[in-house]
């Protein structure tokens, strides 16, 4: 039921469930919307009629959501109704079936929340919504885009405006990443590219490389657009009107920049010239590919290889896994063949996991969900992020010369030690932040028995 806490790893809701809980529930506060956000303006009087039928269900869909923690909110149009799900620590969650009316009327109502334009069925739309929460401030960034089989399917994106994921500390990105980032950008030349699958991170891991440089040694520009980032120690640069690119790389120049920072990465022509000047200027920039093997493929595509080698640095991407409940999770002693397996030192004395589940033939004993209030026995509570880093090492160059074979990159990474996702899973394993269980979800999702889930998280802000 949407506006009440209730395991979400229930059956989507029918016709039934919207009807009103037993008084025995307990209510969760409600969300509540401060405008939408960019400058732009919300008129409910003048769509009176569908704040009337939209406005409740939309506040406690939200209020739902940020009681459980939901990072992603997801409403997609299905045969003659709308299906909402959670996206809890990169998890989804079944929340409820709503009949097509109802379902048209949340669509829209968010819609004009965010300060689009809800008669505007046609057309990709973004817009964001202002909102508090049990006295947290957030950012509700709303994605509409059209479908081909009918109707719209809309992402919430929840930004939690106390925490702030901008710096190398927020994310845990290694010491190690971070001195190869100062070590690239001392330079004043080259590129350095961020990359990953939708819903990664990568664009707060981009945010994050920026700030690994050291503004006290070097001259940082801003010429990327992120509403509502702060860059710290980071001048905004505007092109003249007119200008090109090359233009506004040759003022950068005059005004003695070291590193500049850019929007994604998706023109060939733009990439082309940011390439022709990483002689002079050091870039840091997003782009779109899920591996960095694949960012490597892609800049071949467009500029060819000699250019690749001649200006590439390196690609940095994060895989994000659930982190282990610091209130329940285990310690247990791992064994000798298990670290050796692994790869892990053999002084190794201590691993963590989830909690052991109770006797079955135990009525008595409590149940996880029992044991941890916290995570309600998931038990998982936020995520930790894994990183790898492609480095153009002289190796790493010949075998872009002789092709760019992707298994010849990955083994060429391994040969010269380079940082993997699955060598950094390790490190969080070791450090207790998540599970060996886990990191077998988080890389053959297929092959991993899955617990089943009985998410509630409590409303606490991370």
């Amino acid at each position: 039921m949407l506006g009440r806490r209730k395991p979400a790893d229930k059956k989507p809701a029918d016709k039934k469930s919207s009807s009103p809980p037993a008084s025995d529930e307990p209510e969760i506060e409600q969300v509540l919307f401060q405008g939408p956000l960019f400058g732009r303006e919300a008129n409910l009087k003048a769509h009176a009629k569908l704040v009337q039928s939209g406005l409740l269900p939309v506040k406690m869909m939200i209020s739902d959501a940020l009681s459980r923690r939901a990072h992603t909110i997801l409403l997609e149009p299905r045969e003659n109704r709308l299906t909402i799900r959670f996206i809890i620590d990169g998890t989804p969650y079944p929340v409820a079936a709503l009949p097509a009316p109802k379902g048209a009327a949340m669509l829209q109502m968010t819609k004009l929340l965010a300060g689009l334009d809800p008669l505007k069925r046609r057309d990709n739309q973004e817009g964001g919504i202002k909102a508090e929460y049990n006295g947290v401030p957030y950012h509700l960034m709303v994605d509409c885009v059209p479908q081909k089989t009918g109707g719209e399917r809309i992402r919430i994106k929840v930004e939690n405006r106390k925490v702030i994921r901008s710096r190398p500390a927020d994310v845990g990105l290694p010491t190690s990443v971070r001195n190869r980032v100062r070590e690239y950008t001392s330079e004043r030349s080259g590129v350095i590219l961020i990359c990953g699958p939708p819903e990664s991170g990568s664009t707060t891991l981009s945010v994050v490389t920026l700030h690994s440089v050291d503004p006290y040694l070097y001259s940082v520009f801003n010429m990327a657009h992120l509403p509502g980032v702060e860059l710290t120690n980071v001048s905004d640069f505007e092109p003249e009107p007119g200008h090109d690119l090359e233009l506004s790389f040759d003022r950068l120049q005059r005004r003695e920049a070291d590193v500049i920072f850019l929007d994604r990465l998706e023109d060939p022509h733009v990439v082309q010239t940011v390439f022709d000047y990483s002689d002079k200027l050091a870039f840091v920039a997003e782009i779109r590919a899920s591996t960095p093997i694949e960012a490597v493929q892609q800049l071949i595509d467009w500029i060819g290889p000699d250019a690749v080698i001649r200006g590439l640095r390196a690609v940095l991407t994060q895989k994000l896994v659930r982190r282990l409940c610091d209130d329940c999770k285990q310690a247990f002693r791992p064994s000798p063949p298990l670290l050796k397996r692994l790869g892990l030192p053999p002084e190794t004395s201590v691993l963590y996991r989830a909690p052991t589940p109770p006797p079955p033939d135990d009525p008595q004993a409590q149940s996880i969900e029992e044991l941890c209030e916290k995570c309600d026995g998931s038990p998982y509570y936020g995520r930790v992020a894994l990183f790898e880093m492609l480095e153009m090492s002289e190796g790493m160059k010949e075998v872009i010369a002789e092709g760019a074979d992707p298994a010849a990159m990955r083994k060429q990474m391994v040969a010269d030690n380079m940082l993997t996702l699955q060598k950094d899973a390790l490190r969080v394993v070791v450090e207790g932040s998540t599970s060996l269980e886990e990191v077998q979800r988080a890389f053959n999702p297929g092959g991993a028995r899955k617990r089943p889930a009985k998410q509630r998280p409590r409303p606490k802000s991370e």
